[in-house]
């Protein structure tokens, strides 16, 4: 009989910040300004973590063009780092959250396992047609869950 350790898989929630927590996540976040030379359709994003305590808070917001038809995240990735050999580990993948509007932004927020570096990678997305979309690759700042 073999006995095999399970990982709590973890709960990503919606999640409200305030004026003042998005102001500090806004401080920590990275951003991006579209280049001149891309397809336009994006015109900015932003991708920010932070914790209180063993709970992540994760924040992504894009804007595009008014002509844009779908806006969001092809995907949201959060990754902790490993000790063993210091890569960047998968632990959970939230994909195709999208409004019908020129702006998007995510608010969540998720339990993890203290005694990491965790961050969020993200793929922007913007459709205008079938004809003309945009992905654009993002990786937040890095926070240590103590």
């Amino acid at each position: 009989m073999h006995a095999f350790a399970t990982e709590k898989i973890p709960q990503w929630e919606d999640a409200e910040f305030t004026e003042e927590e998005l102001a500090e996540l806004y401080a920590l976040g990275t951003e991006f300004v579209a280049n001149e030379r891309a397809t336009g359709l994006i015109q900015h994003g932003r991708l920010a973590v932070s914790n209180n305590g063993t709970t992540l808070y994760i924040y992504g917001e894009l804007c595009c063009t008014t002509e844009v038809k779908k806006c969001g995240f092809k995907e949201i990735v959060v990754q902790k780092k490993t000790t063993a050999n210091g890569e960047w580990v998968n632990i959970f993948t939230y994909e195709d959250l999208y409004a019908d509007s020129p702006c998007y932004s995510v608010q969540k927020s998720l339990g993890v396992v203290a005694g990491y570096y965790y961050r969020v990678t993200c793929i922007y997305y913007a459709k205008k047609n079938i004809f003309s979309v945009q992905k654009i690759e993002a990786t937040s700042n890095i926070v240590h869950i103590s």
